[in-house]
């Protein structure tokens, strides 16, 4: 789905974002990462959950359900974006 690569796009830009303002904040770079990591394993975990607690014919029909998918590759931009700031900054 478009709405599926939007997010992980937008992901990706936030991430860039992040990894820029972080990047001038030498001091709060630690804690902003914790923040980060933080932030994406509450979402994962609070997705898995409620994917655990629904029927499978239900997950097709609740549209709460394709939003917090659509968080979920959100979410898998702000890694690969987070990744790849890493690697040019190895480079």
């Amino acid at each position: 789905m478009i709405i599926n690569l939007i997010g992980f796009l937008g992901g990706f830009l936030v991430s860039s974002i992040i990894d820029s303002t972080l990047g001038e904040f030498g001091e709060w770079a630690v804690v902003g990462a914790g923040l980060v990591t933080a932030a994406v394993e509450t979402l994962s975990s609070f997705y898995y959950t409620l994917l655990r607690k629904t029927d499978s014919i239900l997950r097709r029909e609740y549209a709460f359900l394709n939003l917090l998918r659509v968080v979920q590759y959100f979410k898998a931009g702000i890694i690969y974006g987070l990744i790849v700031d890493a690697f040019k900054l190895g480079s």
